[in-house]
């Protein structure tokens, strides 16, 4: 009895997981969100500074009712990807890499910035001319994984700046 609980529990585990992630094409409804994992917002900053190396910001929109984890990310544009934490306290601030998996609340957003949550990318495998069509592969707890394309800026000031509810504003 106890050996078909724990395969009908994780058979139910794997059809909510599969059930719950999509990439996004387009702006989403603030009014009425999906209650899906869903992706608004893939870019990749590639400076014209030779010495900077390119950062990567998402947007994930959780509108399931449980956690959902990040566990790991991968490109096919990159070699190797590590996500960044930049944290202020007592007036000093410092970026480490985290450790672990990064969660998202259910009914909560994940939306990374150059002063919070990012992704650093090392190790191009291609030229930065041709990283317009880059996917990232968003690895989630459990095995799940979400393939989205990548928008290619040139600064942080074209990065998308997103408000949950209040639509997007890209500066230019």
């Amino acid at each position: 009895m106890l050996v078909n609980r724990a395969l009908l529990a994780a058979g139910m585990t794997t059809f909510v997981l599969a059930t719950q992630v999509a990439a996004s094409d387009g702006a989403l409804d603030h009014a009425k969100p999906p209650p899906i994992l869903t992706v608004e917002h893939a870019e990749i900053l590639v400076a014209d500074n030779e010495d900077v190396r390119a950062e990567g910001y998402l947007t994930i929109w959780n509108g399931t009712n449980q956690q959902i984890s990040l566990e790991a990310i991968r490109s096919d544009a990159f070699g190797k990807i590590s996500i960044l934490r930049t944290d202020m306290s007592s007036g000093q601030t410092s970026t480490r890499p985290v450790e672990g998996i990064v969660p998202v609340p259910g009914h909560a957003e994940l939306t990374m910035r150059p002063s919070g949550i990012r992704l650093l990318l090392e190790d191009p495998l291609s030229q930065t001319d041709k990283l317009a069509d880059s996917r990232f592969t968003l690895v989630f707890q459990g095995g799940q994984e979400l393939k989205v394309t990548a928008s290619i800026v040139q600064s942080r000031d074209q990065l998308t700046i997103h408000h949950h509810g209040q639509g997007d504003v890209a500066v230019d």
